[in-house]
């Protein structure tokens, strides 16, 4: 097992790319086309901390494992290190390389100063899931995915927000067309509709003597 150079990557990108197909729903975040897997990892070496373990048999590629260092966030302490690609090609596996691939990365954590581990799993095979129990990792919380133009259709369809909107603006326009001006309204300014005698003035009204 050995750290990578940049002769290396287009093998790593291979690697990832069956990593990707092998997922048994689908790769979770979909898988690249042929040449921009390299040209992620040309950019993840040259702007991550992190390190990527290749292990090699008789100088053929059996595995890979990739890891980025992550500062202290909103609730994390102290840095830790984020293994999220973890892969053994199908005839290398049960025969010790994800072990030292994962003995690689944990010597890099120690030496990166950080004091946890998290990884997240490609291929999410059961045999991946299971190796990483045999090892101490424990699932905390999940991970969830959804595509922004499916969350925005179905926030419309939980939201009746267009027959809500349309409601409050009628009831404002009746509002305004109903509202009475402070001093009142002169009715004597009001014009008479068909059939009925204007309104007398207002000193022609007989006024009750006083008791």
């Amino acid at each position: 097992v050995r750290s990578a150079g940049d002769g290396d990557l287009p093998l790593v990108a291979r690697a990832l790319e069956e990593a990707g197909n092998e997922h048994p729903l689908g790769a979770p975040l979909g898988v690249p086309e042929p040449g921009v897997m390299l040209r992620r990892l040309q950019a993840f070496t040259a702007h991550q901390t992190g390190r990527i373990s290749l292990a090699e048999v008789g100088g053929v590629l059996a595995g890979a494992a990739i890891s980025q260092v992550h500062s202290p966030g909103l609730f994390s302490e102290s840095a830790w290190l984020q293994v999220e690609v973890l892969f053994v090609r199908p005839e290398w596996r049960r025969r010790g390389v994800g072990r030292a691939l994962m003995a690689d990365q944990a010597a890099y954590a120690l030496a990166s100063d950080t004091a946890t581990i998290v990884t997240l799993p490609v291929s999410g095979a059961r045999s991946e899931q299971r190796f990483l129990s045999r090892l101490g990792f424990s699932t905390v919380g999940s991970r969830r995915t959804c595509d922004v133009a499916h969350l925005h259709r179905r926030l419309e369809q939980e939201t009746p927000r267009g027959g809500l909107e349309s409601l409050i603006a009628r009831r404002r326009a009746m509002n305004e067309r109903a509202l009475t001006p402070p001093r009142g309204i002169d009715l004597r300014s009001v014009a008479p509709t068909e059939g009925h005698e204007p309104l007398p003035a207002a000193d022609s009204f007989p006024v009750a003597p006083a008791l």
